[in-house]
Formats: C-alpha cells, structure tokens, sequence
C-alpha cells in the first residue's frame, strides 16, 4: 500500500502519465481561451485617475463634534485632532456621494455633456453578467416602492442622501465603487483613485472629489472656529450698536445742556458719561476678540499640498485581458493534472 502511495507521489510515474493523456491537456486549453474571448473580452475596458494630498496635521478642535453627527470619533474627548485615516470613511457618506450627483461631465469624444447621475443612470454600460444577474435580482425580489411624504419633513434640516429612490440609491452604490480612498499612515498622504469607462469622466470625477475632499477637511477643521468668529462678530456689532447709541445721547445731552451749571444737570450728564465709558470699554473689548478670533481661523484653517493632481489617463488600467487569460489556461491545466492523477489512482485501487 505505501509502495503505491509513493508511486503516486513520484514524478517519474506522474510526468508520464500526464503526458499520455496530452488530448485532455489541449481540449482544456482551448476551453479556457475559449472561455476568455467570451468573458474577459466582454468586459468593458475602464480607466483610472489617481489624486494625491497632504493635508496639514493640526490639532484644532473643528473636527470632534462634525464627526459625532457621522458617528465617527469621540463625541465626549478633550482632544480634537481627528486623525485623517477617517476621512475616507466620511467621503464615502451618502451626503458626499449625492453632491456628486449634479457635477456636470463631458465625455472624450465630445458628444455627451450632462451631469454625473444622468451619465451613470442612462449611459453607463455594465458587463453582460452584471445586466443578467441584474434581471435576475428583479425576477426574484421585485421592486419595493416606498412612499414617502415629503410633506412631512418640510422645513426640518435633514442631510441631502436623507431621502433616495431606487435609482439614486443604486447610483449611490455605483459612485462608491467607482472611488477609492486610502491614507498612508507613515507619510499622511491620502490618494483617490476613480475608475471609470470615459477617461475624460474620470479625470473630470477626480478632480472634483479632490477638490470637495480639500473643501470637507477645511470645513470640518474650522467649524469651531468658524462658529467662535460669527459669535464674535455678533458681540462687536452689538458692542458698537450699544456704544454709538450712548455716545450719541451723551453729545447730544451736553448739546442741551451747555449753558446749564446746575448740580443736576452735571450729575446727568456725569452718569451719562460714565455709561458711555463703559460701553466703549465693552465695546474694545468685543473688538479685540474679534480681531483674535479671526486669528485664530486663521491658523486652524488647514493647508492641502496637491502632490499628484487629476490628468486623463491615456492608457487603461484594465481588465488585465492578457494576465487573466493566462492565469485561466494555467488553472485549467492544474485542474486537469488533479483530474488525471485522482481517477488514475481510483483506477489502481
């Protein structure tokens, strides 16, 4: 019994015995090519344009209670640095991918402009197998229709993907696939890469993310400021509004009074006076937080460096038709030799 086992196992019985049966090894071959024309070929060619950042690494606080409301980072900490391996995960929200919908494209050949959602909805093409599994899903699980009153959130603050249709939900599932997102955490560069079939969309699609990327890490860095610098700038008005009013008064009662030296008149006019000191102490003061809290947005304003920007790619990034072709030619035959030596070792028993 070993004898054989070893026999099996020994590649001056198993390399002849696999030659013999050459006919089968050919007939597997061109199964396999003949199963790559048809599938791999099939395949629409895409491409693929990659943005590169550095995003400033900062410290502010902007970032913390932004990212609560998407569910991500520590709504209660005292540290606000929010580390950028997140801003993935908050590009691919539903509210980024939707302001994507309306971002007007033009293709390469120069017959199609419309917008982003339009092109994948009515002119984007999927491979043959993706239609029919498609068809598929639809036969078996029908369409759910959910109606939704409108009405009924009219006036509230809800997020644009709050409400989506079939379509726009699809879409939405589309974009998702087309970009992808990764941080290095050694050199702190993020990298885009969208795909798409028109090179021209691609470029076009990259740039804008890159651009809407720069915009959100902006936003979110300087909310907090942002929110400091409004409060103070409605803390001088009201500062100033008050102080003109008094000065005013005060001129005004010294005007009426400038002939009058009796000892109420002057208290008036002192307590008057007094008062306008005090709103224009309030009043300085409200300008010198004004003055900081522009400052201070101004260092927590972030700086993107672009070290690779969007260009259309002249090449296409795949099906890999020649590496997939090959790589089924050389299973077929794996699996051939496994058929050959397992009922040739039935055989034997």
């Amino acid at each position: 019994m070993e004898d054989k086992k070893e026999n099996i196992l020994d590649l001056t019985v198993i390399v002849p015995m696999l030659l013999k049966r050459w006919k089968l090894y050919l007939f597997c071959i061109i199964g396999a090519i003949a199963f790559s024309l048809i599938f791999v070929f099939t395949i629409p060619r895409y491409y693929a344009c990659q943005v590169m950042l550095a995003p400033e690494a900062t410290n502010g606080t902007g970032m913390n209670s932004l990212l609560s409301s998407f569910g991500f980072g520590d709504s209660q900490g005292s540290n606000d640095a929010i580390s950028p391996n997140l801003y993935p995960e908050l590009m691919n929200s539903k509210d980024f991918i939707v302001s994507l919908f309306p971002v007007e494209i033009t293709t390469m050949d120069g017959k199609l402009t419309t917008t982003y959602y339009d092109y994948l909805l009515h002119h984007g093409k999927n491979p043959w197998y993706i239609s029919l599994l498609g068809k598929i899903k639809n036969v078996i699980k029908p369409k759910i229709k959910t109606n939704i009153n409108e009405e009924s959130i009219k006036g509230k603050e809800v997020s644009p993907g709050f409400i989506l249709n079939e379509d726009q939900h699809n879409i939405v599932g589309s974009i998702s696939s087309k970009i992808q997102y990764n941080y290095d955490k050694k050199t702190g560069v993020i990298s885009v890469t969208v795909n798409d079939l028109d090179p021209l969309v691609c470029a076009l699609i990259a740039d804008m993310v890159s651009n809407r990327l720069q915009d959100f890490i902006m936003d979110y860095r300087t909310k907090k400021a942002r929110n400091e610098l409004d409060y103070a700038i409605l803390i001088h008005e009201q500062t100033k509004t008050e102080y003109e009013e008094y000065n005013n008064r005060y001129v005004d009662a010294v005007d009426a009074n400038w002939d009058i030296i009796n000892e109420t008149a002057k208290a008036k006019l002192e307590a008057l006076n007094n008062v306008k000191t005090i709103k224009y102490q309030t009043f300085a003061a409200a300008s010198q937080k004004l003055e900081a809290a522009k400052a201070k947005l101004q260092e927590a304003t972030p700086v993107t460096t672009v070290l690779q920007g969007a260009s259309v790619p002249q090449k296409p990034a795949g099906p890999k038709r020649v590496f997939i072709t090959v790589f089924l030619i050389v299973f077929s035959c794996f699996a051939c030799s496994i058929y050959i030596i397992v009922t040739n070792k039935n055989a034997k028993k």
